[in-house]
């Protein structure tokens, strides 16, 4: 008697114990980072079984911009012969675009008399964004900068082809949204922004931001294929949420769901490869509103005024120096040294008439240690986003920690530096990133 009822326990135990896993494998295969799902784990200790999770991050080699991959049907292309403006002189840019009817690829290769090497690139070439990614043509020519006709030729390096991050839908979708909910300051809200309205165009659905947000107020945005500029933005009271399983690194399950539905992503999305395909389109939304645009005006010709010089004649570099609450802390934080201030600017000795355009939280602290051998203006007393404003009109940018330089770097869109080592080894902070740190710094940029 005792041995059946023993036998018993044993089996519905059993049963009960397979009931329960059935159930959290089909509960966690919706939420959760794609790597620590139940099924993609047997997925790797059973070689047969079926992988549930559509989405991978393959590791690829691309840089700016991912070489979409090649159509299966030879089509028709044609060649484009570009006029691009390189800075500073001894730069030469070469570059080859074919356009077929749906997909384009771009060849390109840099050459430089400089002691300084760097690789070039642009984003896609198609029909409908040949400029994506270089210099606003509304900022002044200037003498050092000189028009090149882009020839056909081999690109060197050979670029890799593969498939974008996120390609661009052009499916019709119904009648669904993309969501953010903002948190922290400008620099984090840009990101969140950003990739909110990356990610739905990557699904032709549209991201909805409100009126009263404070990038509306900041940005003369419109309504658009992918934006939806809301009143209340009762759009997204209904979404579902999909979590990032880290704050600056792409985590390709927060972008995993169907199009059908209203998502709200969150949370920090501190990575370019959530909205690296809807680059152009971005840069197209994000103008400055013309009342702080004006007071950047105001100062630039008043920087110009005081050496005697025109913009034609002068490369204006943008340098942010953010320490303030950075320098004590123990989350992990680390600010950019004066060694890297120094080599930053040793990059752009060479240019033609550099001056300096600082902007900073700790001035004292900017006016000791920034290299007195360069031309340097220390700016003060405006708002943040007149800073940023600022600093996206210069030529080139010298950016240092946090996402309000990184967004300083992005929105210059010239030749921007970097320091490498945001957070320190073993701390929180560095725990966001990904192990390189490249799902956060933008290609090409220049990390010293």
């Amino acid at each position: 008697m005792r041995r059946k009822r023993y036998l018993s326990c044993i089996i519905a135990s059993f049963f009960a114990t397979v009931v329960a896993l059935s159930s959290l494998m089909t509960w966690s295969n919706e939420v959760g980072p794609a790597h620590s799902k139940p099924a993609r784990i047997l997925s790797v200790i059973l070689p047969n079984y079926p992988d549930t999770t559509d989405l991978r991050l393959l590791p690829t080699p691309f840089r700016d911009p991912p070489i979409r991959a090649a159509a299966a049907t030879t089509k028709p292309t044609r060649t484009t012969t570009i006029i691009i403006t390189t800075k500073p002189t001894t730069t030469t840019t070469i570059i080859t675009t074919k356009t077929t009817e749906r997909l384009s690829t771009t060849e390109f290769s840099t050459m430089k008399n400089t002691n300084i090497s760097t690789t070039t690139s642009l984003v896609d070439m198609s029909s409908r964004s040949q400029s994506a990614d270089l210099k606003s043509s509304s900022k002044p020519s200037s003498s050092k900068k000189k028009s090149t006709t882009v020839s056909v030729l081999t690109s060197s390096p050979s670029p890799v082809t593969t498939a974008a991050i996120l390609p661009t839908s052009t499916k019709i979708t119904p009648s669904a949204y993309v969501c953010v909910n903002y948190m922290g300051r400008l620099g984090n809200h840009l990101f969140q922004g950003a990739s909110g309205f990356g990610i739905a165009a990557s699904k032709n659905m549209k991201f909805v931001i409100r009126e009263g947000d404070l990038l509306n107020k900041i940005f003369k945005l419109k309504n658009s294929a992918h934006l939806l500029i809301s009143k209340q933005g009762q759009e997204c009271a209904s979404a579902s949420v999909r979590g990032e399983a880290r704050a600056s690194g792409f985590d390709p399950n927060v972008v995993n769901f169907k199009p059908t539905t209203t998502v709200r992503v969150a949370s920090y999305l501190q990575s370019w490869k959530y909205f690296y395909n809807a680059s152009q389109e971005l840069r197209e939304q994000f103008q400055f509103r013309d009342h702080i645009q004006s007071r950047v005006n105001e100062i630039l010709k008043g920087i110009l005024q005081k050496y005697n010089t025109s913009r034609e004649n002068v490369t204006l570099i943008a340098v942010h120096n953010r320490r303030g609450d950075m320098v004590k802390n123990n989350f992990g934080y680390q600010v950019a040294t004066k060694e890297y201030f120094q080599k930053a600017m040793q990059v752009f000795s060479n240019y033609s008439s550099p001056i300096f355009i600082l902007c900073s939280n700790d001035l004292a602290w900017s006016k000791a240690n920034i290299p007195k051998t360069h031309t340097v203006e220390f700016i003060s007393g405006n708002t943040a986003e007149v800073d940023l404003a600022l600093m996206a009109s210069c030529d080139h940018m010298i950016s240092s920690v946090g996402s309000f330089s990184w967004w300083a770097g992005w929105l210059n869109n010239g030749t921007v530096t970097y320091y490498k080592w945001p957070a320190r080894e073993g701390s929180n902070l560095r725990a966001v990133y990904s192990s390189d740190y490249m799902d956060y710094f933008y290609p090409n940029w220049i990390g010293l």
